[in-house]
Order: structure tokens, then sequence, then C-alpha cells
């Protein structure tokens, strides 16, 4: 039989334990729920069917179990899927189910990351191609609203590993058009000339001590850190202002 001070030092010992338990437990929960995040884009336009487009952010694909029938129903035929890079676990294979699935749902793109060149990219390039997935990579795709108005989504290749030519990705841009900007890492400077056409800058991670224009909305997709992150999907819209 525990006395005294051996007792309570047993009891704190268990309480912490269970603590430890319960905290395991959310931390697991959180890592293997999807939170959805709805995010709205605020333009100056007269072209009201901009609302109807709808852009879904999905990053690291590889770590996913997506539930289709959820997302199925979410998408309309004005959606765009944009997947940030493919895992921040070095996969020894590539598993091609959830963006063959997504491909069949709408037009769909690919962001390189980091971690991508990590492992054997050259797979998954292979993979993406196979899936019928546009891989934007200092390319753009260009698109037009119901009313006629034309935007742009251009991609940055790698910022990370300094593969991002933003020279190339603007080829072809009208200033006039309505030009979104997305990479999985924020540039550091986007005061340069390249990038005044640039209205919407959509990235999944920034970086520390960025130069940034007052022109541009800048939106960070994904900001969480730590051991509480969630996966997460982003649905974005935008919001006309007349």
């Amino acid at each position: 039989m525990l006395q005294g001070g051996n007792h309570i030092v047993f009891v704190f010992v268990s309480f912490i334990c269970f603590v430890a338990i319960i905290f395991l437990l959310i931390i697991k929960s959180r890592k293997n729920e999807i939170r959805i995040e709805n995010r709205e884009i605020q333009l100056n336009h007269n072209d009201l069917t901009l609302e109807k487009i709808q852009l879904i952010w999905i990053t690291n694909i590889g770590d996913y179990r997506i539930k289709r029938a959820d997302l199925e129903r979410m998408c309309t035929n004005n959606t765009i899927i944009m997947l940030s890079g493919y895992s921040k676990k070095r996969s020894k294979r590539y598993l091609e189910e959830d963006i063959q699935f997504l491909s069949t749902l709408a037009p769909t793109y690919y962001l390189w990351s980091s971690e991508d060149y990590k492992g054997n990219y050259r797979d998954l390039n292979a993979l993406l191609l196979d899936c019928k997935v546009t891989i934007l990579e200092n390319t753009n795709a260009l698109f037009e609203t119901e009313n006629g108005t034309k935007f742009s989504i251009i991609g940055l290749d790698d910022v990370g590993t300094n593969r991002d030519h933003i020279d190339y990705a603007i080829e072809n841009i009208n200033s006039e058009n309505i030009n979104i900007l997305t990479s999985f890492t924020e540039v550091k400077n986007s005061l340069e000339k390249q990038y005044e056409s640039i209205q919407v800058y959509l990235f999944e991670r920034s970086q520390d001590h960025v130069n940034r224009n007052q022109k541009t909305i800048y939106l960070e997709l994904n900001n969480e850190k730590g051991l509480l992150k969630q996966k997460t999907i982003t649905f974005i819209n935008f919001k006309v202002l007349l």
C-alpha cells in the first residue's frame, strides 16, 4: 500500500499520463480530420459572374484520404482545383486514386513544393500527366467567365529551391485581365516590375521579411504550424464590389 509522499507522487504521475494520453488522442484526431475553410477575395469589377468561380486549394494531396461524395457535392461547373505539393513525407510510392478522382471533377492544376524535389519528382510528374493534371511550373492558364471576363492563373515553380521564374510565368499575360499568381512558397520580393500586373497572390506558405506591394491581394492559405496543424481544403470565391 502506498503511503504519504509516495501516494501523492503516484497520483501526480497518473494525472500527467492521463493528460498526455488525452492530448495525443486529440492530436491524432485532428490530423485525421480534414478542415474545410472558406475564403473570399473582394474585387472591384462589374462582372457579377466572377462570383460563380470557385477555386479549391488542396495542399499535400498525398496525405489525404478525401471523402469523395462530400467534395463531389461541393464542386460546380465553375470549379478549378489547385493542388499545392504532394506530401511533406517522402513517399516511396505515389498514389493516383485521389488525383485521378479530382481531375474528373474539374480542371486540376499542380504547384511544386520543395518537398516534392526531395523525392522522385519525375515519377510524380509522370503520374500527374497521366491523370490529366496540368503542372504550373512558370506557366499560366487562361479562363473566361460567363460574361466574357478573362482571368489567368499563373503558377511559379518551387520558390524554396529557386526554380521560380516570374518572367517565363507571365509570358503572354494581358495586364487588362484579372491575373492570379500562385506558388507553394511566397516569393521574397513582389515589389519588382514583373508583379505589377498581379491582382491576387495565393500561396501555401509565407516567408519572413518579404517585400509586398500595396495593389496586390495576398492570401496565405494554410498558415497553421506545429502539433495542432490540420489537413485543410480551402474554398476560394470572389466577391464583386460594383
